[in-house]
This record gives structure tokens, sequence and C-alpha cells, in this order.
């Protein structure tokens, strides 16, 4: 067993470019409990064991790194020109910055600020032991009352598949072309909670009342 194999590089993607059609606003920067609502994604990553984090913005993206400070070595941001087609192209952009180190990645949606942390470290350690055992593609999702969410593993991603994305197209179509799938169940209704109307938003507010 390689070194890689032993202790797994894994990477995080937060994929944040989008232009909040339906909120009317740049979502990423609607305040919730006292910060951005992006910044809520990022500290999920940030607090779990990963090599690197990439956030890819687009749309506001100058004001969104203005806002947002990150000060952990592992970040980095990563702009997306062609976010007005779509969450596949950002998928795409995050994807291709991912270096060879890393053998597996977790996506991360920016409008989900309240999954739990104890989720995203069940997902990385299922990820992580299959990454240790298993040398083709797979993919883990956390699954909550038999539906799937955010985020999700990939282990042995194969890049070439990624990039074929185009236009809005995300991840599902990738997955689907995976054969080695995983869900766990959690009790956690926050992987399907995504603020994307002024309705949630307020829904998102008064929960952390």
């Amino acid at each position: 067993m390689t070194d890689n194999q032993m202790n797994p590089s894994i990477c995080a993607i937060i994929l944040a470019a989008g232009t909040s059609s339906r909120m009317g606003m740049p979502k990423q920067l609607l305040q919730l409990n006292g910060k951005p609502l992006l910044e809520h994604a990022i500290g999920m990553a940030v607090s779990a064991e990963f090599s690197e984090i990439i956030t890819v913005v687009g749309c506001e993206a100058t004001n969104i790194q203005r806002a947002i400070t990150v000060n952990d070595p592992r970040f980095r941001w990563v702009v997306n020109e062609e976010y007005l087609s779509g969450q596949g192209s950002s998928l795409k952009t995050g994807i291709s910055q991912v270096g060879e180190q890393h053998s597996g990645m977790m996506v991360f949606l920016g409008d989900l600020p309240f999954i739990e942390n104890r989720t995203i470290q069940s997902i990385y350690q299922a990820g992580k032991e299959m990454l240790k055992e298993y040398d083709t593609s797979f993919v883990i999702q956390p699954e909550y009352n038999g539906i799937t969410g955010h985020p999700v593993f990939f282990g042995h991603p194969d890049k070439k598949v990624f990039m074929e994305l185009k236009g809005d197209r995300g991840a599902k179509i990738i997955m689907n072309k995976i054969s080695m799938r995983q869900s766990i169940p959690v009790d956690d209704s926050g992987i399907l909670f995504d603020i994307d109307t002024p309705d949630v938003y307020h829904e998102a507010i008064s929960l952390n009342k």
C-alpha cells in the first residue's frame, strides 16, 4: 500500500458562483447569524481535515472575496468566469483546480448552512476508508428520510469525465456514470436545507433565533 493510500489526500470544493436568480439578490452575502451565508459553508469545510479547500465564486466574486476573510492556508478562491452557464460549469472549474495529489474530494454547496459537523465527519471518514480499500471511482452521499443530499464525496474521480460537463448540469450526470455508490443514513435535515428563495431565507433566520 502506497503512502497516498494509507493517508489519502482529500480536497473540499464549495460551489458558490450562481446568480441567485430565485432569491433576487446575491445570497452568498445574505446575513445569517451574524455572518454571510457562504461563510457558514466555508466554516464547515475549515473545521474538517481537508488538505485543501477550494471555493468557486462567479457572480459578485470581487464583493464576496472582500466580505469574507478566511485565515487558513488550505483555503483559496477560484473564479468561474462562465458562471452564467450554470452550476455544472462551476463544478468543472473547481475540479480543474484539484491537484493530482488528491485522491478524493467532497463537494459542498454554498447555500446549505445547516449541515452538522458530525455528518461531514461521517462522510469524510467513510470516504477516507474507501479510498484505502478501492482504487476505482466511487460516490458517497448522506441520506435523510430516504433522500440523498450534500456534501457529496467523490473517490478516485476521473477528471476527464467531469470536464465533459456543460451548462447547468451538475454532479448527477457524473454520478450516474459511477457504479460504486453508497448512501449513509444521517439524522440531519441540514443536508437538504438549501436557501434559494426569500421565504426559505426567512425560515432560516427564524431557526437561528
